[in-house]
């Protein structure tokens, strides 16, 4: 046998945690909308640091335009964007910057347009007007993509004549945003039930018009109980399905923890990990991902919320206020969540943060419970697993962490795996199935 070269099997000892995934820092985009704990001694620099430390580089930025911008019509505050304009660019940090005309279920129009239609040339007007003034105000923020829209699918319903509107509205605001600032891109935001269901066809035709799709993403029941965290390999599979030609952003991704919510610390982790895996898989199509949100809301942030949406339902409240991957309480604490968003993301390469991970990312990668052989291998791969796991999905990826091979439903009945098409190097197997995942590296040598 030809002996392979040293440095090829150092490299891939060394890259191991990175090449096996899917994801990577250079093409996938790790956000965090950053929300306080209760003490003032935990800064905003303290939270910016902490999401840098583990590989954010991009954070998302929310304005409302009547809440938020224009409470009185005609003028605007812009004290939180001149912050960021000087703020974000010390850090090297990107913005999803989001203005909405619509939140969730609630129009933000200024008073003095409520009773006009969004295709209203006054209402487009006076939205570039907006636009001029905001954008006088960030001249060295480096923005990822412009939002115009915060689930407007809520408001919007499944009314044909507010879609044709609100379309008429974001097509003409798209371009004019491009215009103030060649090279921007520019998205609307919905949920991935209107996306995928109700909503389905009039969001196509608006997204024609969008560079990103953008997605807000809780897997949760209309009574606002959770979901299987297992369920985001098959909705990340449905978003692209309808989207395999757009760049995917999810400007909102969470799972709360509140038992209200038939949820718990336990589960919430589970997803984090559900949606990292899944994201491996849609690696090309999903560019960014948004975790939502930082720390947990205190109660009075809570009722306050749950005031402005109209909606006083007991596990919503609960869902409002277990979203975070922190706990509120003193200077914040990290929840299950955040112990496994850290993890999975130093298993990608983006981050090299001095943490276990081994009680904090589901795996089974003990020496007793897989046997490779033979290893170094030449034309044929067997992979023996304990017979109490089965119909695993096989990847085999190669050192550049591309797929060489994918082997569905895999089991100990598989009498073994060719591989002769494969030249020599250092490869690496990936099984997964449900909240497990089995991970083993070998060679290839002819």
């Amino acid at each position: 046998m030809k002996p392979l070269s040293i440095l090829l099997v150092f490299a891939g000892l060394f890259y191991f945690s990175t090449i096996r995934a899917q994801i990577n820092p250079t093409n996938n985009i790790i956000g965090v909308d950053i929300t306080l704990p209760q003490n003032s001694t935990y800064t905003y620099d303290s939270a910016l640091i902490s999401c840098y430390n583990f590989g954010t580089r991009q954070i998302g930025l929310h304005f409302l335009w009547k809440s938020g911008l224009e409470t009185t019509p005609g003028v605007f505050t812009f004290t939180n964007l001149d912050i960021a304009n000087a703020y974000y660019p010390y850090f090297n940090v990107q913005v999803d910057l989001n203005i909405d005309p619509i939140e969730t279920n609630i129009l933000e129009l200024p008073t003095d347009l409520v009773n006009r239609t969004f295709d209203d040339i006054v209402v487009i007007d006076r939205f570039k007007i907006l636009l001029d003034s905001v954008f006088n105000h960030i001249p060295d923020l480096q923005l990822s993509s412009l939002v115009i829209g915060s689930e407007i699918d809520a408001y919007l319903g499944t009314d044909q004549a507010k879609w044709t509107q609100y379309i008429t509205f974001y097509r003409e605001v798209a371009a004019y945003a491009k215009s103030l600032r060649p090279g921007l891109k520019v998205a609307c935001e919905a949920m991935f039930t209107g996306l995928t269901g109700s909503a389905a066809t009039y969001l196509q035709a608006l997204n024609s018009n969008s560079d990103y799709i953008g997605v807000s993403y809780y897997p949760i029941n209309n009574d606002f109980t959770v979901k299987s965290p297992t369920v985001a390999a098959s909705d990340f599979s449905v978003v692209v399905d309808l989207y395999p030609a757009k760049p995917i952003f999810f400007y909102q991704l969470g799972y709360p923890s509140s038992s209200l919510c038939n949820s718990s610390e336990d589960k919430q982790a589970k997803f984090i990990e559900q949606v990292f895996q899944s994201w491996d898989t849609y690696h090309e199509n999903i560019k960014m991902i948004d975790f939502t949100w930082l720390h947990d809301w205190s109660a009075e942030a809570v009722n306050y919320w749950s005031d402005y949406y109209g909606i006083s339902d007991t596990a919503f409240i609960g869902f409002l206020g277990s979203i975070g991957l922190r706990n509120w309480d003193g200077n914040g604490s990290d929840k299950q969540a955040f112990i496994e968003l850290k993890c999975q993301a130093k298993q990608r390469g983006y981050n090299t943060l001095p943490i276990n991970c081994e009680a904090g990312v589901t795996s089974i990668n003990n020496s007793d419970q897989i046997s490779i052989f033979p290893n170094p291998a030449q034309t044929k791969l067997k992979i023996e697993l304990p017979s109490d796991l089965k119909n695993f999905h096989l990847t085999i990826y190669n050192q550049f962490g591309q797929i060489e091979k994918s082997v569905p439903d895999f089991n100990n009945s598989n009498t073994g795996i060719d591989v002769s098409n494969l030249p020599n190097g250092l490869y690496f197997i990936v099984l997964h199935h449900s909240d497990r995942q089995i991970s083993r590296k070998f060679l290839i040598d002819k």
